[in-house]
């Protein structure tokens, strides 16, 4: 967990019960960066990316194609003024992105798709705030308790298919908007936690999984062990309520722009971020 100015965020990511029985690693990655600016109000930049199951650089790959990201929207930041906030520049950065992968490649040897990965990424302002992603996962945005996401996750024809950066056609299915508003409240989630995160039938986010875990992260105290807060989502991740829902690695990450109460223990706030009992049955209940 970090606390980013007016930004509090803390993120994890857990290796499936698949890959843990296997001895294999987790192949998602992610990444969190607060970038500063002239005017004191500082622009979060939140990535996630989970590497194809079937290719042997996954690992790698989510974890180049969120560090190239990253550094496209640090530099894009340090000149970018409101006009430029267009959904038009996810394809330039898409095209980068594709190259460092096509790179790593040939470093090595081995065809691009080796290093496949879907891509979510998410630049927040104060009052706008970028999204982009290309394959499954979510992002979810919340303003008070109404969560909602802002792409459903892409799937192909069959079970488990997506679309990755390497595709071919991944400019095609590359999804981007720009929502003029001000965000509170913002998760990252790889496919592994959509069984409990989504409503399929709704098509909508799962509340009872986002609230408890945004009510903790805003009540959590200034002074409280940040790898204290950090050590209980990965706990939650890894918890048999989780794993018996999904077997897939998981990646959350979960940023809140409110300011915490300087009462609250660390105690109250840990127990109310990663509840124990509650949330797991909430989520097992009615996401689906």
């Amino acid at each position: 967990m970090n606390h980013h100015g007016a930004w509090r965020t803390v993120h994890a990511s857990i290796p499936g019960v698949a890959h843990q029985t296997s001895g294999l690693e987790c192949q998602d990655a992610c990444a969190v960066h607060q970038v500063e600016r002239p005017d004191d109000n500082p622009v979060l930049v939140l990535i996630a990316a989970d590497g194809a199951g079937s290719a042997v650089q996954s690992r790698t790959g989510a974890e180049q194609a969120c560090q190239a990201l990253l550094a496209e929207c640090v530099s894009w930041l340090a000149t970018a003024t409101d006009e430029d906030w267009q959904p038009a520049i996810a394809a330039s950065w898409l095209h980068t992105i594709q190259a460092a992968l096509v790179q790593q490649a040939v470093d090595t040897g081995l065809p691009v798709r080796e290093f496949a990965c879907t891509l979510m990424g998410a630049i927040v302002a104060g009052n706008r705030a970028l999204f982009l992603q290309i394959g499954d996962g979510a992002i979810v945005i919340g303003t008070e308790d109404n969560y909602r996401p802002v792409f459903w996750p892409q799937s192909g024809q069959y079970l488990n298919e997506t679309w990755f950066v390497t595709d071919p056609n991944a400019t095609n299915c590359l999804e981007c908007t720009l929502l003029t508003e001000s965000i509170t409240e913002i998760a990252l989630l790889t496919d592994g936690l959509q069984p409990l995160a989504l409503h399929y039938q709704s098509r909508q986010a799962h509340e009872p999984f986002f609230r408890p875990m945004f009510q903790g992260l805003r009540g959590y105290p200034k002074d409280g062990c940040l790898m204290t807060l950090t050590h209980a989502l990965e706990q939650f991740l890894d918890s048999p309520a989780v794993n018996q829902r999904t077997h897939d690695d998981k990646t959350l990450i979960l940023a809140s722009r409110m300011i915490a109460p300087e009462t609250a223990s660390a105690t109250q706030a840990e127990k109310a971020c990663m509840p124990t009992t509650g949330l797991q049955e909430d989520a097992g209940d009615e996401a689906v």
